[in-house]
């Protein structure tokens, strides 16, 4: 299977998912956005520049209703960005554990199609779960973490895999609950987690000079493509390392 590229690879792994697909759509929505924005941005700086030359209260309050519109079209553009990066980066992983599951030849107990030894085995390859001490959690970003260490793919990911996961789960959770518009407290909350993650990766709108609304950056969505391209182009190095397991599915 050497001759494999990284694309025929990906596709050895997600079966029917077509990632790359996945990927164009989401690239080309995404550059349709800024398109927008930018329009959008262009537009409100003309309509300042009118009201500055005729001095007109009216042009003036056309100008303030358009730039307190724009805080919202610009927080529903993240909003959207963020409910198709996410899954995507979650279905990325959680098909990448799948397709190295099913290389190995491990079973649980005498019967290895028993229903038992299957639902152990595909409790251990969901990175949904995380396997702590005596106990089995439901986290996403440590399951990812210790099946990648597990797998010995670990050094194939970013270094900052970790923090980009926590970001991104994180404001996708706050779009999904709470919307465009956040309660105080949770502005401020993630105004708190913002500081443990590199500057840059989140922006915000201001009322009296605390967080109104919060925005995935450019640089940000950047960096998410990049675990991509880290991960499902990479995912040809668990292969071998999968076998060298014996496709253990114990921890």
């Amino acid at each position: 299977m050497d001759g494999l590229t990284n694309r025929d690879w990906a596709h050895f792994y997600f079966d029917d998912y077509d990632l790359e697909a996945q990927l164009i759509a989401i690239r080309a929505f995404l550059a349709t956005s800024r398109e927008a924005e930018a329009g959008q941005r262009v537009e409100i700086e003309a309509l300042a520049n009118r009201a500055k030359v005729a001095q007109s209260e009216h042009l003036g309050g056309m100008w303030t209703d358009a730039v307190h519109a724009s805080v919202y079209h610009d927080a529903a553009r993240s909003a959207a960005a963020v409910g198709m990066l996410a899954p995507f980066v979650e279905n990325l992983f959680t098909g990448i554990f799948r397709g190295i599951g099913k290389l190995g030849v491990d079973s649980l107990g005498h019967g290895s199609d028993a229903p038992r030894s299957e639902r152990a085995k595909a409790l251990f390859w969901d990175p949904h779960h995380y396997f702590g001490d005596g106990e089995v959690k439901s986290d996403l970003i440590r399951g990812i973490v210790q099946l990648a260490d597990s797998t010995e793919l670990r050094p194939h990911l970013p270094s900052d895999l970790e923090p980009v996961l926590q970001a991104l789960l994180s404001y996708r959770n706050n779009i999904l609950h709470n919307g465009l518009e956040w309660p105080v407290e949770r502005r401020e909350k993630f105004a708190n987690q913002v500081t443990r993650w590199p500057k840059g990766w989140f922006q915000k709108a201001e009322s009296n000079h605390k967080p109104w609304v919060w925005y995935m950056s450019e640089a940000f969505i950047q960096r998410v493509f990049g675990v991509h391209r880290r991960g499902a182009r990479r995912c040809r190095a668990a292969y071998p390392a999968a076998l060298r397991s014996g496709g253990r599915g114990g921890s």
